[in-house]
């Protein structure tokens, strides 16, 4: 398998709905979040969203979770994950990346025509990514929206294991991290 798709194959992108939401105690930047991935118990996962995204967008609809990064501590808390996001290239404006409505809790995300073995990616859990392989990095690189501010990875576009596009409310070929 190429390179490219070995990356993609490691990362665990997951379907969840924030449960909970609100501003870090003693973080004028960050939120402290509870998301269900569909695991049973709810992870709490640190963004620094305050500011940038209201309370009652982060808690409507769907979210998409960078589920298998190692845990990092974020000021006061252990982030066990990262809510991915799209922004315009001076970052002056951020938005959610979600799934389409009727999407599950919990359901892994593929690419269109699944290029990474030329089957679809296994739904149980991935291991934790070692920070040493800078997987991370190297997918980041290759995450972008592209002219319909639909997510993709090294210009494929992201589905739902139905087949639902995964995309940002506006944000047209703009980076996602």
């Amino acid at each position: 398998m190429e390179e490219v798709w070995e990356v993609f194959s490691k990362i665990d992108l997951r379907v969840g709905k924030i449960l909970e939401c609100a501003p870090l105690e003693g973080s004028d930047k960050l939120y402290r979040e509870l998301i269900d991935l569909g695991e049973g118990t709810p992870r709490l996962i640190g963004s620094g969203l305050n500011g940038k995204i209201p309370v009652d967008e982060m808690l409507s609809g769907l979210v998409v979770v960078f589920a298998n990064l190692k845990p990092r501590k974020l000021a006061s808390i252990e982030s066990f994950g990262m809510v991915m996001c799209a922004g315009s290239e001076d970052k002056s404006v951020i938005e959610l990346i979600r799934p389409p409505e009727g999407s599950k809790v919990g359901d892994r995300l593929q690419l269109v025509g699944n290029p990474c073995g030329g089957v679809a990616l296994r739904q149980e859990k991935e291991e934790l990514l070692n920070p040493k392989k800078k997987y991370a990095e190297r997918f980041s690189e290759k995450l972008f929206t592209n002219d319909k501010a639909e997510a993709s990875y090294n210009g494929v576009t992201i589905v739902t294991s139905e087949g639902g596009i995964v995309r940002a409310k506006s944000l047209a070929n703009c980076h996602i991290s």
